[in-house]
């Protein structure tokens, strides 16, 4: 269901990310990801392999190095929740800032919210699916890899 903003029945004990970095050693900034995503009841339960892939938008920079994870957490956490997850994770990896498109040392975007990415959230801060999902291929596969988009409609697609 589309809503201008999260609602409170939003909330969900899943979230889709994608993890990328290419600066500096790519894997081991995964790793430190991973890691700082699994605190306060939220585990990972599924990941994805790790790819190589071209950079979009500023493309004179390394390849980033990519994963996408399934986490889920203890109890339900609200969009927002999910975003400053992820930030704390992003500065815990020791993400700088940067200019849009710049190299980053570590990266996690929600891509999807909810058991099957049901969830659809519009906020100033917070886009979910994904607003560049359905452009970025490899993340739909890497998200079929770990269980989602096989057999009904494909993640991010706005019904």
């Amino acid at each position: 269901m589309t809503r201008g903003g999260a609602e409170p029945d939003d909330a969900t004990d899943v979230a889709w990310i994608a993890l990328g970095s290419n600066v500096g050693h790519r894997g081991a900034a995964l790793a430190r990801l991973r890691e700082a995503l699994q605190r306060d009841g939220v585990v990972i339960e599924a990941a994805s392999s790790e790819i190589l892939t071209r950079p979009v938008g500023v493309t004179r920079q390394a390849d980033f190095h990519n994963q996408v994870i399934r986490l889920r957490s203890s109890e339900a956490l609200s969009p927002l929740r999910w975003l400053e997850l992820c930030k704390a994770a992003e500065a815990a990896a020791g993400r700088k800032g940067t200019y849009r498109w710049g190299p980053r040392v570590a990266d996690a975007d929600i891509l999807l919210l909810g058991e099957q990415g049901e969830i659809t959230v519009n906020e100033p801060d917070l886009i979910v699916p994904h607003p560049r999902l359905r452009e970025r291929p490899f993340l739909l596969r890497l998200l079929a890899e770990i269980g989602l988009g096989s057999g009904g409609a494909a993640p991010g697609a706005r019904t």
